[in-house]
């Protein structure tokens, strides 16, 4: 049996069915990050995103497609130096412990 309701925050999780359990998993991934790399303090963050667009047949009505995402941010990766060859192509430095 179809309900209707007018939306609202409070019933946002009506929307869709899968809203609440990828938000979830969203923010979950998210908290997850913050204790793999604690010494990374920038911010991550979860977002839910609703997407509204006319409906194409009736002008009255809209279509909305929640999204939810998250940003986290990126690994910090030393910038390498690197020299051109004669032949045109690069070279760099490594510690040899790499190998």
């Amino acid at each position: 049996m179809s309900h209707t309701a007018e939306l609202s925050l409070k019933n946002l999780h009506l929307l869709s069915p899968d809203l609440a359990t990828d938000f979830s998993e969203q923010l979950h991934a998210a908290v997850v990050d913050c204790r793999q790399r604690p010494s990374l303090a920038e911010k991550r963050e979860v977002t839910i995103k609703l997407i509204v667009q006319p409906h194409p047949e009736d002008p009255d009505d809209v279509t909305i497609q929640p999204v939810t995402s998250r940003k986290t941010p990126a690994r910090k990766i030393d910038v390498v130096r690197a020299r051109r060859t004669t032949r045109n192509q690069l070279q760099f430095d490594f510690d040899e412990e790499l190998l």
